[in-house]
């Protein structure tokens, strides 16, 4: 628990160790992943003492949307269509900062109590990258990486288009278009090589915009090569509505607040004042000017 303005509100903590910095684990700053932006988990405020990093983030009291997957299998096509229009926004606003996520996966979508998605773990997002320019270096999961990132080949944006397409099958079938066994170079093989592969009775627009984010060659994936706003599946979208979240979800949850427990915090025991002299994340010390009222 934490206390804004005397209200008790609920948030994660997650503590990294300083050491973890020092071999290069992260890539992206505390100012990039305060977003002020409804649709991503955001980080209200951070600090860093000499062992470790504390990063206090919003409670996501929804899980995962792979846990909500593990559970419902799949949803019905006008819960895809809402939230893949929450993605939609996410991914776009994103890309308008230069900034790649890389590692788009049903583990890194959570959701709210009242049923928004939020985007998360920036662990290995790329700056800077606007509009068409290319980048190097194979990061990600699999399972939802691009053609391209998996042909170690220079790439840009449209990798988190692809990954999206891949998301939005699992969303709506409960299975990835391509295979999805255990062995990555059986998955690796088949987005190499495969064209993806739709189950019977899938409706005609929303196999439409799947074949056009999976396309093999990425300045042709929709995404990059049009506005994804203006396919067909989004005709009734109220797209500022949307970026607003002034759309009830089709889904709710209940947060369960008997599932938390006092626990010792080890690292608390050591030496956790702040120096500024010899702490290498210096920069990790944030507030999010939300917080400073």
């Amino acid at each position: 628990m934490s206390n804004k303005s005397h209200v008790r509100v609920l948030h994660n903590i997650l503590v990294l160790s300083v050491s973890s910095f020092a071999e290069g684990h992260a890539c992206i700053t505390c100012n990039s992943l305060g977003f002020l932006v409804p649709v991503f988990h955001s980080l209200p405020f951070c600090l860093c003492t000499q062992q470790y990093a504390f990063l206090v983030m919003e409670y996501a009291g929804g899980g995962s949307l792979s846990n909500l997957l593990g559970i419902k299998h799949h949803l019905k096509k006008r819960h895809v269509i809402f939230y893949s229009a929450e993605l939609i926004c996410g991914v776009q606003y994103l890309h308008s900062l230069g900034i790649i996520h890389r590692d788009l996966k049903p583990d890194n979508i959570l959701l709210t109590s009242d049923g928004h998605m939020k985007i998360a773990d920036f662990g290995i997002a790329a700056e800077g990258v606007f509009g068409h320019k290319t980048i190097r270096g194979k990061t990600g999961t699999c399972w939802y990486m691009a053609p391209e990132l998996l042909g170690n080949k220079k790439y840009n944006a449209a990798v988190d288009w692809w990954s999206l397409g891949i998301i939005l099958s699992e969303i709506a079938t409960g299975r990835s278009p391509f295979d999805d066994h255990y062995h990555q170079q059986d998955v690796r093989s088949s987005i190499l090589t495969e064209k993806p592969v739709f189950p019977e009775g899938m409706s005609t627009t929303l196999q439409d915009l799947l074949q056009k984010l999976l396309k093999k060659r990425p300045h042709k994936r929709l995404g990059m090569n049009g506005n994804i706003r203006e396919h067909q599946l989004y005709r009734k979208i109220n797209w500022e509505d949307v970026e607003r979240q002034r759309i009830s979800p089709p889904i709710r949850f209940e947060a369960d607040h008997n599932e938390f427990t006092s626990a010792d915090l080890p690292f608390l025991n050591g030496n956790t004042a702040l120096d500024s002299d010899d702490c290498i994340l210096e920069c990790f010390t944030y507030l999010n000017p939300s917080w400073q009222e």
